[in-house]
């Protein structure tokens, strides 16, 4: 491997729990069942994934990109590690355009396996209790109403959002954001159970179930 998942893992000391090294593993876990079923360069996909979000607490700190940061971080330790340049830069790439919000959209099958596996993450029975993490540790409400116009921005962490509104507004697309056929289907039936869990939710907080 070109980084081990024990050298990855002191990357990420004190991250909060919705991007901490446990989700590392589940992505990495789900980026592996997509290379193997769309035949991707697998050691490229999971070197990707063990360093996408090591820049999250550089973020929180400076305002900037965390994937772009992440990125030209992975670049240099991975050719300190004895990567070749292509390798590199493909890893780099796939950081890079990792993001739900990026303006640079993955161009390699690599990057979009780790772009899928990453969404999964945050669909599905996890996506849900990540989105209550979240809103836990910025105490915002349990349910809200949601407008419908509503959009996803990057001033959702703040307490007057809440998880049903990060579903509304941004896991609810995930589904239709998969790059590969591997994704997609198994994105279909986690975007159905979020579907039931919220609709339950709305119900039980009117009283009518």
């Amino acid at each position: 491997m070109l980084i081990t998942i024990d050298d990855a893992r002191a990357y990420y000391h004190g991250a909060e729990s919705a991007h901490d090294f446990d989700h590392v593993l589940r992505v990495f876990a789900l980026a592996e069942r997509l290379a193997r079923a769309e035949g991707a360069d697998v050691e490229i996909v999971r070197a990707a994934v063990l360093l996408h979000d090591m820049a999250r607490a550089d973020e929180d700190a400076t305002g900037g990109d965390h994937a772009q940061m992440a990125a030209e971080r992975a670049r240099v330790i991975l050719l300190e590690r004895g990567a070749t340049s292509a390798q590199a830069d493909a890893i780099a790439h796939a950081i890079a355009a990792h993001r739900f919000r990026s303006s640079a959209p993955p161009q390699t099958l690599e990057a979009q396996i780790l772009f899928d596996a990453d969404k999964l993450d945050a669909t599905g029975a996890i996506g849900v209790a990540r989105a209550y993490a979240v809103g836990g540790a910025l105490n915002q409400r349990l349910w809200s109403p949601v407008a419908p116009d509503a959009v996803a921005t990057r001033e959702q962490r703040n307490s007057d959002h809440t998880p049903v509104a990060e579903f509304v507004v941004k896991l609810s697309q995930l589904r239709e954001r998969m790059y590969t056929a591997t994704a997609r289907q198994i994105a279909e039936e986690r975007h159905a159970y979020m579907v039931d869990f919220f609709a339950r939710l709305e119900r039980e907080v009117r009283g009518e179930i």
